[in-house]
């Protein structure tokens, strides 16, 4: 966990913010933050934590939840394959492809 703690560390003081200035957008106080930070959180960040950072800092979310242990290598390897370079598509495009891979598998559930 202080892989992550170290991550999301130097990623807030790389934009500059503060511990306060996270509470404020976020609303995760100073001290969950530290915390997390430091690798002294109890548990593990919950994924609603990892969310608003993620929105907060412009970082990918699923990388955090792999850093936290909430996925793995194994669980993402199909997925990255498939959706690779998915981020440079419209969301006309990736929604004309969802409607292919949904007409590809109907009844197959």
């Amino acid at each position: 966990m202080v892989a992550l703690g170290e991550y999301l560390n130097g990623i807030r003081l790389q934009q500059e913010l503060s511990l306060k200035d996270v509470y404020k957008a976020t609303g995760i106080s100073d001290s969950k933050l530290s915390r997390i930070e430091n690798g002294t959180n109890a548990s593990d960040p919950a994924p609603s934590i990892l969310q608003a950072l993620s929105k907060l800092y412009s970082i990918n979310l699923i990388e955090l939840y792999r850093m936290a242990g909430y996925l793995d290598e194994e669980a993402l390897s199909s997925y990255e394959r498939v959706f690779q370079n998915v981020d440079l598509l419209t969301e006309d495009e990736r929604n004309h492809i969802q409607a292919q891979i949904d007409l590809f598998t109907k009844g197959r559930k």
